[in-house]
């Protein structure tokens, strides 16, 4: 799975760093309300987890119907036999 969000890891760094490195710099430089940049550093936060949380479940979902369809392909007999067969 870790090779699933590997993909994720320099759009989402550079995400985080175009809207809250360069916002945190302006507001220290500017002296302005940092309360208003936390608040939306959470929300910046909180919608990357979920957007890494949705492929690690996309992940573990594809993973999982692999398995089974695996299983269900190497059964030794088949389920229905042929006509003509017994």
């Amino acid at each position: 799975m870790r090779d699933r969000l590997r993909w994720l890891a320099v759009p989402i760094a550079a995400y985080l760093a175009v809207t809250l490195a360069l916002p945190a710099a302006n507001a220290a430089v500017a002296g302005r309300d940092l309360h208003a940049l936390g608040y939306h550093a959470m929300w910046v936060v909180l919608g990357c987890a979920l957007v890494i949380a949705s492929v690690a479940l996309a992940s573990v979902g594809r993973a999982y119907w692999k398995s089974v369809r695996t299983r269900a392909n190497t059964r030794p007999t088949p389920r229905v036999t042929s006509r003509g067969k017994s």
